[in-house]
């Protein structure tokens, strides 16, 4: 494909489109103050479920780790009296919000180990202790009931959490973090060794509608190892040095590919315009329709990032290096929400380190520090 002029206001619509029909974005209507008719956009319920699962599992862990008891008794005087203890009420609010995540339900042995248990509890449960809150949904435990079962999920969960295999489990994830990341970084330093100043793209490929079902089925695989093969081959954008892809689910966009794409800096500098060339590519050649594939150009959130790592990185920029490292951990996580089968083989595909030929002279001008990528290695490696 050729480099083309990109229209960056069609752009900025198919984010906001993107968005909008994710559920990121949602429409709401009200009247003001003069009483008239005003319409906006607002946080939507998908964000607002990834928020919760997040709050799920956070408190299933603090619950795991902790020995406090959920409720203790105040004084010795009758009636007795009862005290949640800040376990058991990070442990109440988290369950009592499981209706914010429907499109969680039924899922659990698709989680990560944790919010797997949390949310089997929580549908579970919640429905029982409901009838036992006020009117700010706060949890009370006056009656030996709502104690009782307190009482019980903590211990399921304590039980569980600490039981062989879910500890081998939840290892075993971290295990595979640590590998990866390390790997990764170490691919990236084979690159700056050789290039002083490559360029950074990164890139979110997603399915739709209907295509959605088949990629949760292991079924859209020959689009992604067109894709793959494509870009190693320099089919999608010239002068490609190396590449990062993981394929991760979550809780509404289902399967999708996360894209770190690195290119020859002395050629490019446009990493807005290739970014959108490997975009479109996935929609237009690899699953064949803007109806069942889309994607995000991360350049436009390049400002969000405390640091930024899309664009030339140079070898001695602390500032972007510390941003390819941040860009990398969150490629390399396996704590998300959801995840996938073990049917689906390797989640994480790199390309392969450059072979630099002994006595080659290296591009650029000469290098100042006798250690090339010693900054980069204190920063990539710690």
């Amino acid at each position: 494909m050729k480099e083309s002029a990109i229209n960056d206001g069609s752009s900025v619509k198919e984010r906001f489109h993107n968005l909008v029909s994710s559920g990121v974005l949602a429409p709401f209507e009200w009247y003001d103050e003069q009483g008239n008719h005003r319409y906006g956009y607002e946080v939507g319920e998908n964000k607002e479920a990834v928020r919760y699962l997040n709050i799920l599992q956070n408190a299933i862990k603090r619950v795991a780790k902790s020995k406090a008891p959920p409720w203790t008794q105040v004084g010795t005087g009758e009636p007795a009296r009862y005290a949640i203890s800040r376990e058991g009420q990070l442990l109440w609010h988290a369950i009592r919000g499981v209706g914010r995540a429907p499109k969680a339900w039924g899922r659990e042995g698709d989680m990560y180990p944790y919010l797997a248990v949390g949310m089997r509890l929580a549908r579970k449960w919640e429905p029982r202790l409901r009838f036992f809150t006020n009117t700010s949904s706060e949890l009370l435990i006056g009656e030996a009931y709502p104690r009782r079962m307190l009482a019980h999920l903590v211990h399921v969960i304590r039980r569980v959490c600490t039981s062989a295999g879910f500890r081998r489990r939840v290892e075993q994830l971290k295990r595979q973090q640590r590998e990866s990341l390390e790997s990764c970084c170490m691919y990236f330093l084979s690159i700056l060794r050789v290039h002083a100043r490559p360029l950074v793209l990164r890139v979110d490929l997603y399915v739709e509608a209907g295509a959605k079902k088949a990629a949760e089925e292991g079924k859209i695989e020959k689009a992604v190892e067109k894709f793959i093969r494509n870009l190693r081959e320099k089919r999608i954008i010239r002068d490609v040095l190396g590449y990062i892809v993981k394929r991760e689910d979550a809780y509404d966009r289902g399967v999708h590919l996360h894209l770190m794409v690195i290119v020859d800096g002395d050629k490019h500098f446009q990493s807005y315009k290739l970014a959108e060339l490997l975009k479109m590519y996935w929609i237009h050649e690899c699953v064949g329709s803007p109806e069942f594939a889309s994607g995000f150009n991360c350049y436009l959130r390049k400002d969000e990032y405390r640091f930024n790592a899309i664009g030339h990185v140079h070898y001695t920029d602390e500032a972007m290096l510390r941003g390819v490292l941040d860009a990398i951990k969150y490629l390399t996580k396996t704590d998300g929400h959801f995840l996938l089968p073990r049917s689906f083989g390797k989640n994480m595909r790199k390309g392969q380190a450059p072979k630099q030929q002994e006595g080659t002279k290296r591009r650029g001008a000469p290098r100042k520090f006798a250690n090339d990528v010693s900054l980069a290695e204190g920063i990539l490696l710690g």
